[in-house]
């Protein structure tokens, strides 16, 4: 499974990077791009436990190693397609390395073989589910984890909160939550 920017940064403003963590394991993974988005925003307050789990210099990094680890780069037989998707999307007014990070993990997604996507941005998840992949945004993670006991349901809830538009609320999260347990428990 490959994992955007996104979801990180959410269970990271929550801290709950470690919950994560223990619930995926090493099979999670980010692009180089995705990392070096990391990175960079591992340095703002909000996400400051970003760098933790990514910094060669952080006490968790020594300890336990990187994570989620890095994939290769891009082959050079994507490179091409990369660059056009990313001429094509990046507007006139936005960074050079802006939607790099969600072009990379559908491309690398797909290149691996990859079951899974998690992103919470429409249009990297869209361009993934166009080439056949799988997507689940970090709200629908949060369920799955409070279902699974990877997160607490006072937990799973902050998560949700943070992944979603400010009018969602509890009650949405609640009967998310209720459909999931029906479900895992016909």
């Amino acid at each position: 499974m490959l994992l955007d920017a996104s979801p990180l940064c959410r269970f990271a403003e929550c801290d709950l990077l470690l919950q994560l963590r223990a619930y995926f394991g090493p099979r999670a993974r980010i692009t180089r791009e995705v990392e070096r988005e990391l990175v960079r925003l591992g340095a703002r307050a909000e996400f400051a436990e970003l760098a933790e789990h990514l910094a060669d210099d952080s006490e968790t990094v020594r300890s336990e190693g990187k994570w989620p680890k890095a994939t290769a780069n891009l082959p050079d037989a994507l490179k091409v397609e990369f660059a056009n998707i990313h001429s094509l999307k990046r507007a006139v007014d936005e960074h050079d390395k802006a939607h790099a990070g969600e072009i990379a993990t559908v491309l690398m997604a797909q290149h691996r073989g990859a079951d899974l996507v998690i992103s919470d941005d429409v249009w990297g998840s869209n361009l993934a589910k166009a080439r056949g992949l799988a997507v689940m945004s970090t709200a629908r993670l949060s369920l799955e984890m409070v279902v699974a006991g990877g997160l607490s349901e006072s937990q799973g809830f902050r998560v949700f909160d943070a992944a979603t538009l400010e009018d969602v609320g509890r009650d949405r999260f609640d009967q998310a939550m209720a459909r999931l347990r029906r479900a895992a428990n016909p």
